[in-house]
């Protein structure tokens, strides 16, 4: 059964860009640079057009509608972050690009305190001293070493010798651990993201846009 041509078009503009990805695995060539800079450009537009259409709906439509004044200060300074692109006012770009550097470093601050520091030794200790099973003691007891011997690899005050020195070395092999599991992880996440590349191609281009099937 033949697909209508707008379904054909997609399937083989899809092929096409995944063989240009492909091709990278033999060697840096013009194929492989040009699908990945039509891609970023799509991208770019994309996140462009995304980010127009949101300054309309929360800025320029609740200004004219509901009368919100107060919203044509963020309007502006954005706007002023385009002055880049002149030399003699580049200079004003400074200014929007300080307030968002301020504001994502409070907030990464406040977010990485919470979720990798003190939830982190909150749960470390919360598993030792109120598990009840046996297994569940033993996680958290690694946890809880794991944790305390990887912050004292962090210690650069004091040269690492001696407990300090022990607690260190063990805390080298708690974080080399934990950064080959997340890079088998990644790796893992990027072999599933291949294997769907392929089976498009065989499945949906092959086999439907090629043969028909």
């Amino acid at each position: 059964m033949a697909l209508p041509f707008w379904d054909l078009l997609g399937l083989w503009v899809a092929a096409f860009f995944s063989f240009s990805v492909l091709s990278f695995l033999w060697k840096d060539n013009l194929y492989y640079k040009f699908g990945q800079q039509f891609v970023v450009g799509v991208v770019v537009a994309h996140n462009i057009l995304t980010s127009m259409q949101a300054v309309y709906n929360n800025g320029v439509v609740p200004i004219m509608t509901k009368g919100q004044i107060t919203l044509i200060v963020p309007i502006l300074v954005g706007i002023l972050a385009y002055t880049r692109l002149s030399r003699d006012i580049s200079w004003a770009s400074k200014y929007p690009v300080a307030i968002m550097i301020g504001v994502g470093t409070g907030s990464m601050v406040v977010g990485t305190l919470r979720g990798q520091i003190i939830g982190q030794v909150s749960m470390a200790i919360t598993d030792v001293f109120k598990s009840s099973a046996p297994m569940d003691m033993l996680n958290g007891l690694i946890i809880f070493v794991g944790t305390v011997a990887s912050l004292t690899f962090f210690v650069f005050t004091r040269e690492h010798r001696g407990a300090l020195g022990g607690s260190a070395k063990l805390g080298r092999i708690f974080l080399m651990i934990s950064l080959g599991a997340n890079w088998a992880a990644e790796t893992v996440w990027y072999l599933t993201q291949m294997t769907g590349r392929v089976m498009f191609l065989y499945n949906e281009w092959l086999l439907k846009g090629i043969l028909g099937g």
